[in-house]
């Protein structure tokens, strides 16, 4: 049974108005032998302990970001880890209860054959997504999406996805968007009444697709799409844009070129924009996380994170920021972006 109607928070605390866009440009994050690791764009280097407190490695465990406000989800692939928050910047942790079960794993999920099928390999083998608000976390396995509050002891659930398909999870002015990757639909929940506000159908005639990313912001929402058959080592091969705040019709993609004086950043997780500036961001570039897999003489294999960027006009032409990452083992997962607390603006 998915969550009843929650009596309504108060728009100072979870909604707050209409968030201004920043221009605070992220770091990328990731985990190696030697602690949790970021790099920032900012100030284009490694942080060091005066910039974030130690996060020192452990095998087997997951840790995935939220874009805004420094925190970071540490879960347990073989559970024998507590699941709980942890700022970086700031040393400080919250314990969250041990991950739910998805309804797919209790019941049968119908399966159409003529359904489109999402081909690319998931985040994690459960489908692991999440974001987090002021009220509480929510986590999206498999085909449901549940949320707990901030020192909650239980997962709600809260959505489940049709045809088993998995999600990604952003919060963005007191909205939480869950975009269902098999069939491209997106569900604008209330972050205050964990009730849905609102859904965007999927892009007519998008047809099978590889990946795509939901990119949210106060007012309107980007969706990055690449298609089967469409080119290789592109992000996006079609980009739409669908007005989900004060509009008069239901939202509807629609396709764009231009989003305006901003900039996209997505990874695996998550996705969001930052005002463009003449020392930061480029207005209408969309950013990613390149991982390039290297091999020494001896047989090691490493990687080596740089940033790669292209216009939404010419997603086929692709730069690099050239970054001194150093090189990681790839056993420690995958990279993605954080800004820390004191520079997200996060209401």
């Amino acid at each position: 049974m998915l969550a009843p109607p929650v009596p309504e928070m108060s728009m100072e605390t979870e909604h707050g108005g209409h968030e201004e866009e920043s221009a605070m440009l992220p770091c990328v994050a990731f985990a190696s032998e030697h602690g949790y690791k970021f790099f920032s764009l900012a100030h284009m280097r490694m942080l060091n302990s005066a910039d974030v407190r130690p996060m020192p490695p452990v095998l087997g465990r997951r840790l995935v970001p939220s874009p805004y406000g420094g925190m970071v989800l540490a879960t347990d692939v073989c559970y024998r880890h507590p699941c709980h928050l942890v700022d970086p910047f700031t040393g400080s942790r919250a314990p969250l209860p041990d991950l739910p079960i998805p309804f797919s794993e209790k019941d049968p999920v119908g399966c159409l054959s003529d359904e489109p099928r999402l081909r690319c390999a998931r985040v994690t083998d459960d489908g692991l997504a999440w974001d987090w608000s002021p009220r509480g976390v929510m986590v999206a396995r498999g085909d449901t999406a549940f949320f707990c509050e901030h020192g909650g002891e239980r997962w709600m659930p809260v959505h489940q996805s049709k045809l088993g398909s998995p999600m990604t999870v952003n919060y963005r002015g007191g909205l939480f968007f869950v975009l269902e990757l098999r069939t491209l639909k997106t569900t604008i929940i209330d972050a205050g009444t964990l009730q849905a506000r609102t859904k965007i159908p999927a892009p007519p005639g998008f047809g099978d697709v590889d990946y795509a990313y939901l990119v949210p912001s106060t007012d309107d929402a980007i969706l990055l799409v690449h298609r089967v058959g469409d080119s290789d080592g592109v992000v996006f091969t079609k980009a739409y844009r669908a007005r989900h705040r004060d509009s008069q019709r239901p939202p509807r993609w629609r396709p764009v070129l231009d989003i305006g004086d901003r900039a996209v950043f997505v990874d695996g997780a998550h996705g969001f924009t930052v005002t463009a500036d003449p020392t930061g961001a480029k207005a209408n570039r969309v950013y990613v996380i390149l991982a390039h897999q290297l091999t020494h003489p001896c047989g090691r294999l490493a990687v080596a994170y740089d940033v790669g960027f292209t216009d939404l006009t010419r997603p086929e032409r692709m730069g690099r920021l050239n970054l001194n990452t150093g090189e990681v083992d790839p056993m420690w997962g995958r990279p993605h972006w954080i800004i820390p607390r004191n520079e997200s603006g996060r209401r």
